[in-house]
């Protein structure tokens, strides 16, 4: 990244102050997980392939650069011309609900070089290049595409102009909303192709698991080169009950491909969790052993090997490096030019602090910026305090609501 100008630094050193580092910061910053960063760039070329990877974990203690990592990972999947949706699950989007996870990625999916709403561009596109909606009703139409017919209807109708209105409700459609289907019959009564589509007979549960399918085909016949899904603060879910947990864990092994059957060609996910989560919650609760027993109990077996999947994934998930210390001096100098022109004020050198194997790099980051800080505004420094935040996994029925019946069960 070239040197920032000094409202651009104003906004990086900001964002850094308040530990959540912005787009800015990420490309200033960049990553030392160069391991990470070779398996997330390796998988997305094989996306499209005939053996796809299966998504990645990785994890980190709390500021050890789990979402700086995320974040680095989508400025390099967007320079590769992926459409990048970022997730942070949360109250409202619990990892146990495939169709509300489902809309929130759609909310924050990036498309690169663009600033409109993803579907809207991915629509456009499809309209707007010659063959792309015949062929993506072609590929819909497929037994192999495991989609409803009214996905092939949407497609097809693609191909030629349509009413604002009607536009409006595929977006709201291809997001999770039911979809339009009186409109859809008009338009394909108009068409003379009334007959060619069967729209009836599709629950919302159905529709759920398709959409992500369907999606990441929409996006390859815009032209972009694949979806790309991020999960933020997994660790969440250490939080739930046992069997929002069960059903989280499902999810993930949904979103990550990790059975044959539910890799989907054009998708690829990545997600970062807490370091001791595997040791805190899957270990001390004995997760791995009670989960998918009660799963297999509730007449879902298969569902208890997708859970038994997604804990092997997270107990096997990569460790983020703690900073040596040539990282640190670089990061330092980069951090320390970057102050500097932010406030027009000749910053000193960044002093390190003492090594502990439990120290981050935001612990020396936030040490630097309030250190400059005093001295520039107080002329004299009285030293920082470090303090380690452990996450909490307490059990809390109020993060997230009961997964819909078809959430954790299809």
């Amino acid at each position: 990244m070239t040197s920032p100008d000094r409202h651009s630094a104003r906004v990086v050193i900001e964002a850094l102050r308040a530990g959540v580092p912005n787009r800015a910061a990420i490309q200033l910053l960049g990553s030392v997980e160069t391991s990470i960063e070779d398996q997330f760039t390796k998988a997305l070329n094989a996306m499209w392939g005939p053996k796809p990877h299966p998504g990645m974990a990785f994890a980190g203690g709390f500021g050890t650069g789990k979402s700086h990592l995320l974040g680095y990972l989508r400025e390099q999947a967007l320079r590769r011309n992926f459409v990048v949706s970022w997730v942070t699950v949360s109250k409202e989007t619990p990892l146990s609900q495939l169709g509300v996870l489902f809309t929130a990625a759609m909310r924050g999916a990036i498309v690169p070089g663009r600033l409109d709403d993803a579907v809207t561009v991915a629509l456009t596109e499809v309209q707007r290049r010659v063959g792309a909606a015949p062929d993506l009703e072609l590929w819909a139409s497929t037994p192999a595409a495991a989609v409803a017919q009214v996905f092939a209807a949407v497609a097809h109708l693609l191909a030629g102009d349509l009413p604002a209105e009607l536009i409006h409700g595929i977006e709201a459609f291809l997001c999770g909303a039911k979809p339009p289907t009186s409109q859809l019959r008009q338009r394909l009564s108009a068409l003379g192709a009334r007959g060619m589509f069967d729209l009836g007979g599709v629950n919302a549960a159905t529709l759920q698991l398709q959409r992500p399918r369907f999606m990441a085909q929409l996006i390859r016949a815009a032209g972009f080169a694949g979806w790309c899904v991020l999960i933020d603060e997994v660790e969440l879910i250490g939080r739930y009950g046992p069997m929002q947990r069960a059903a989280a864990y499902c999810q993930l092994a949904r979103w990550l491909g990790l059975a044959p059957e539910f890799r989907v060609p054009g998708l690829y996910a990545t997600f970062a969790i807490s370091d001791d989560f595997a040791d805190v919650v899957i270990n001390a609760r004995q997760d791995d052993a009670k989960l998918p027993e009660r799963l297999r109990q509730k007449g879902q077996p298969h569902h208890a090997e997708m859970a038994r999947a997604a804990m092997r994934v997270i107990q096997s998930a990569k460790m983020l490096r703690a900073p040596a210390d040539n990282d640190l001096v670089r990061h330092g100098e980069t951090l320390r030019d970057c102050y500097s022109v932010a406030y027009d004020w000749n910053a000193p050198a960044p002093v390190l602090l003492e090594r502990r194997t439990n120290l981050t790099l935001r612990h020396h980051v936030r040490s630097w910026i309030t250190e400059w800080d005093m001295l520039r505004l107080q002329g004299t420094s009285t030293g920082v305090d470090v303090a380690l935040i452990a996450t909490d996994y307490t059990e809390n029925t109020d993060v997230t609501t009961p997964p819909l019946d078809e959430d954790a069960a299809e």
